[in-house]
């Protein structure tokens, strides 16, 4: 009897320190880090820029960050597209330059202007973007669902998406910790993959696949505002979430939702379950990130340092 109670208690015992050991590991991943050093600096005068990255890949990010005194505005200019800096208290202004996943690899010329009351300061720097390396997968969707093989379908949820994210919340509302995978789950379809439904329409893949049974629950990436919640006709029920400064996430194919259009979310909420709606050969959970209105690579974005 007294062995039976000294194993009970040696067990709580163990239970209480692996809890609080795991514990301490997500208390450990989930703190705010602190802002790496930059990989390249230019100078001019008393504005200094600084890139936190080598070079960027087709359908990636990269983050700028500059400092000076008395500044009004400031944008980057970058493969035809202007790219607005933002601040953040404390800690000087930044901008997120995308890269389209088509561009053609090669260098590229980007230039920062500065706005400050005794006149604009310009910077010139090159930058290079890098293949991407897209493969090409064939895929066959169910006959019921075989007429969501259909580029005009395809067109006008994009053109939903589009208007959906045109909006540019002008604060971080993804908070201090950053961004994190939606679920810990084997990855099925990489970003930009070239795609042949149905050994007819050609389409590319806007986000990452993991696999996922129906109910499985899915987490936000990050804390943001819900942008939609509801289905469409390729992605099925669908959500996505506004974290600020034109960065957005999405979540397809779920058998349920669980927020509604401007609910606020914290990182890591659970905002419904993985399902097999819309053009889905089976399921799982597809997941996609918007930033400055280009289709991203989510995996590698989430994996960057962002200011908070």
């Amino acid at each position: 009897m007294h062995t039976s109670r000294w194993i009970v208690a040696l067990v709580f015992v163990l239970l209480v320190m692996f809890s609080s050991i795991a514990q301490d590991d997500i208390d450990a991943t989930d703190q705010p880090q602190p802002r790496p050093m930059p990989t390249s600096v230019v100078v001019e005068d008393d504005v200094v820029v600084e890139f936190y990255f080598s070079s960027i890949i087709q359908g990636g990010v990269g983050l700028v960050r500059l400092d000076a005194p008395d500044i009004t505005q400031a944008r980057a200019f970058f493969l035809n597209d202007e790219f607005p800096f933002f601040t953040i208290e404390d800690d000087g202004w930044y901008a997120l330059l995308v890269v389209n996943m088509d561009i053609q690899p090669r260098d590229y010329e980007m230039t920062v202007l500065v706005e400050r009351p005794d006149g604009n300061t310009t910077l010139t720097h090159t930058l290079t973007v890098d293949s991407a390396g897209y493969i090409t997968q064939s895929f066959d969707i169910p006959g019921d669902r075989a007429f969501l093989a259909d580029p005009e379908v395809e067109r006008a949820e994009f053109a939903k998406l589009d208007a959906i994210t045109e909006g540019v919340t002008l604060e971080t509302l993804w908070g201090e910790t950053g961004f994190d995978l939606p679920i810990n789950a084997e990855i099925t379809s990489p970003f930009g993959t070239y795609r042949v439904l149905n050994d007819a329409m050609q389409t590319r893949h806007t986000g990452w696949d993991q696999r996922a049974p129906v109910g499985t629950p899915i987490r936000s990436i990050g804390a943001g505002k819900v942008a939609f919640a509801g289905q469409l006709d390729i992605r099925g029920n669908y959500v996505m979430i506004d974290h600020g400064y034109g960065v957005y996430s999405g979540y397809a194919h779920f058998s349920q939702v669980h927020v509604t259009r401007g609910q606020t979310i914290s990182k890591g909420q659970v905002i419904g379950m993985s399902g097999n709606t819309g053009r889905s050969s089976g399921p799982h959970l597809h997941w996609e990130m918007v930033v400055n209105g280009e289709w991203v690579d989510s995996l590698a974005f989430i994996e960057m340092w962002v200011p908070s």
